[in-house]
């Protein structure tokens, strides 16, 4: 017996199956669902929002063919955030200047915010920009005022906001502080673009600030105090208007298109490896989407053009490089050369011409007679005060 079963053992296979147990059903019973497929379009309308943002056709607030001819740019494009950087007396406040006068070609309001202290309105209409005369009618005297523009000085700003709690965000009935502070312009810029949306300036609006770094902010007014970090920190400020309330004008549902451009020194930090550094911080430079760079980096990048005659001499103008050192509109990022004169900007191939044509005013500068022989000169420009910190 043993035999036998020793021999079917040998030669046969025996497969041992297990009985496979049923699935459970993945959906608790109930009958397979038909699934439709996702509509992001249908979603998006659901939620009220444009899958195709539109912008505007891109235009720009003109300056001179100076300008256009250095950097194949016409000027600064509308409903962008532009910075204007350099060294001081590099020819940025010419920028500034034209850009007012721009405005008032295209037909929009000019909010010119100047913090420095340098407003010169002989010069800014000898560069273009418009006023208009007033008469007192009880003196007859003829005063001239802004044409089309609003000029918000630092007076003005503290005239406006000295009783403001920054800290609180209310307005109190005493002055909190002795000086105008950087959150007072973002509070000003604010409110008219607020003005502008209640219906009360119905037009296209252009804010320029000259300059960045100039202005405490509230946490150094307060503390009788200029900290640099505090200042840097407080441009933060801004952060709803350059990213959010100027870029949203662009869009073709919005019935005005809103612009900002700022003017800022710039130092060189010679204690850590020659680095640029932006007076006031780094804020406007990073949210900024076109930076035009005047002047030079490691140099002051300038030539001081000089009128010299019977012993007298007469600045009437700075050659200074200039470049786009950023882009993000365009794209085009071009470099080159030009002059800043009382007149604006004028391509240094054209300075002949300018002399020419302004004789007069190069000869009552120098308070000589028109026959007078005058001679020109170059100097280049150098580094000094706070341009460089060791």
């Amino acid at each position: 017996m043993s035999l036998f079963c020793s021999k079917i053992t040998s030669t046969k296979k025996y497969l041992l199956i297990m009985a496979k147990k049923p699935e459970k059903p993945t959906n608790g019973g109930k009958p397979p669902i038909n699934k439709v497929p996702f509509d992001l379009d249908s979603f998006l309308e659901a939620e009220n929002m444009d899958s195709e943002h539109t912008d505007k056709e891109l235009s720009w607030v003109p300056l001179s063919k100076a300008w256009h001819d250095a950097l194949k740019l016409p000027g600064f494009p509308r409903g962008f955030v532009s910075l204007v950087r350099g060294y001081s007396n590099t020819g940025k406040s010419t920028a500034f200047y034209e850009a007012i006068a721009g405005c008032q070609k295209i037909g929009d309001l000019a909010i010119v915010i100047e913090t420095e202290g340098n407003w010169n309105t002989a010069h800014a209409k000898q560069i273009g920009v418009k006023f208009k005369e007033v008469v007192d009618r009880e003196t007859g005297e003829i005063t001239e005022k802004p044409d089309g523009f609003i000029l918000v000085r630092s007076k003005d700003l503290y005239r406006m906001y000295k009783n403001y709690d920054h800290k609180e965000s209310k307005m109190t009935t005493k002055a909190t502080r002795g000086e105008p502070v950087i959150e007072d312009v973002s509070l000003y810029i604010s409110e008219m673009l607020q003005k502008q949306s209640d219906g009360l300036i119905p037009q296209s609006m252009c804010f320029l600030w000259d300059s960045i770094g100039t202005l405490n902010c509230y946490k150094s007014a307060i503390s009788n105090s200029s900290n640099n970090m505090w200042n840097a920190g407080a441009m933060g400020c801004f952060q709803a208007i350059v990213n959010f309330k100027i870029p949203a004008t662009r869009s073709v549902d919005s019935e005005y298109t809103n612009t900002m451009i700022c003017v800022q020194k710039i130092w060189l930090d010679s204690m850590n490896g020659t680095v640029i550094k932006h007076k006031g911080g780094e804020f406007m430079f990073f949210n900024s989407r076109i930076i035009v760079h005047i002047g030079g980096i490691l140099t002051h990048g300038t030539k001081k053009l000089t009128a010299v005659a019977l012993g007298q001499d007469f600045q009437f103008g700075t050659e200074a490089k200039i470049r786009c050192e950023k882009n993000h509109v365009t794209g085009i990022e071009r470099n080159g050369v030009i002059a800043s004169t009382p007149h604006g900007y004028v391509n240094p191939s054209e300075l002949d011409s300018y002399k020419k044509e302004n004789r007069q005013f190069i000869h009552d500068a120098l308070n000589v007679s028109y026959e007078t022989e005058i001679n020109f000169t170059e100097e280049e420009g150098r580094l000094e005060g706070d341009d460089v910190k060791e």
